[in-house]
């Protein structure tokens, strides 16, 4: 370390250093205080966004308690254009109509959307149990098979083995 022994080095030594390194400091001042901004609009933006989702799926989940074909188009549309929990639990609605109206396959592909917009493994372990279900009612018995094969969690192994069993069970017929 240096030893100034006047104040005029001492400032011609702070000048040179703010010469050299001034930039590097305010950039890197600049930058950090625009991360720090951009990650707390992110943040923001993405709760927003979830919020509207929200209130838009408490309006179709409403309407879908009359399932008439326009809310069940407006349900579609909802969920072609979401992808969050709030998109999944539309689709999984509609996977109910269309399996009450016996329309298997239809509801095969809404349990598949709701599937691939979950991030939650426990919810995702229940749509794939009821994927599995569908799709051995559908004699789709390998697609079952490995549907079952995506549950992870232990707590649903029971199910998970009493859905294999009736699985295996078709297949050998």
């Amino acid at each position: 370390m240096e030893v100034y022994s006047t104040e005029n080095e001492q400032v011609d030594a702070i000048k040179q250093f703010l010469k050299n390194y001034g930039l590097t400091i305010i950039l890197a001042i600049v930058i950090g205080v625009g991360g720090i901004w951009g990650w707390k609009y992110w943040q923001s933006h993405q709760a927003n966004r979830l919020q509207e989702s929200a209130g838009e799926f408490a309006t179709i989940n409403e309407a879908l308690t009359k399932p008439t074909p326009e809310n069940i188009a407006l349900a579609e549309k909802f969920v072609s254009e979401t992808n969050d929990i709030y998109g999944a639990l539309a689709s999984l609605e509609l996977a109910q109509l269309a399996i009450d109206a016996n329309d298997l396959a239809k509801g095969e592909t809404h349990l598949t959307k709701a599937i691939s917009m979950v991030k939650n493994e426990a919810f995702a372990d229940m749509l794939n149990l009821r994927l599995a279900r569908v799709q051995l009612a559908l004699d789709k018995t390998d697609a079952a098979l490995i549907s079952l094969e995506q549950v992870k969690s232990k707590a649903w192994d029971g199910m998970k083995n009493y859905i294999r069993g009736d699985v295996l069970a078709k297949k050998r017929r």
